[in-house]
């Protein structure tokens, strides 16, 4: 990806069950996304 890029739209499985999609969330605004490997898993 390059700066100023658009990411490609994607869906998630929230943590309350729902589906999260990135394409939603956007048209409310700014969208910043962070990834933490290996997270919450206890290693």
């Amino acid at each position: 990806m390059q700066v100023g890029q658009e990411a490609p739209a994607f869906e998630l499985k929230a943590t309350n069950g729902r589906t999260f999609s990135s394409r939603d969330q956007v048209q409310a605004g700014p969208l910043v996304v962070a990834f933490y490997p290996l997270a919450f898993t206890g290693g």
